[in-house]
């Protein structure tokens, strides 16, 4: 009769303790991202057949560069692309900001 007690909580122990080691529900990556990791890693692979490895590093440091300096240059042409119609002629656009200013500070 004791065994059995000690083996029912030793079970509840692995029980819990398989629980806690279980991965949280936002822990598990979305199918997006196993098919983006694939996708780049059989790009890799394939790249491998024609450069070698430092090539490579190379160029994708140089690539990532690049992309960086687009991605701030098209910002920079958003934001001023948004101040000029404010300045200009448009005071209807200037008094829903103000009103929608006001909303939010009540």
């Amino acid at each position: 009769v004791g065994d059995h007690a000690a083996m029912s909580g030793f079970a509840d122990r692995v029980k819990e303790y398989h629980r806690t080691l279980r991965p949280k529900r936002g822990d598990e990556f979305s199918m997006q991202q196993v098919a983006m990791f694939f996708g780049g890693l059989y790009a890799v692979i394939h790249l491998l057949q024609y450069f070698d490895v430092w090539t490579l590093l190379i160029l994708a440091s140089i690539g990532y560069v690049l992309y960086r300096q687009a991605q701030n240059a098209m910002q920079m042409v958003s934001s001023s692309g948004e101040d000029a119609p404010v300045q200009g002629s448009s005071g209807a656009k200037a008094k829903t900001k103000a009103a929608k200013g006001k909303v939010h500070k009540s």
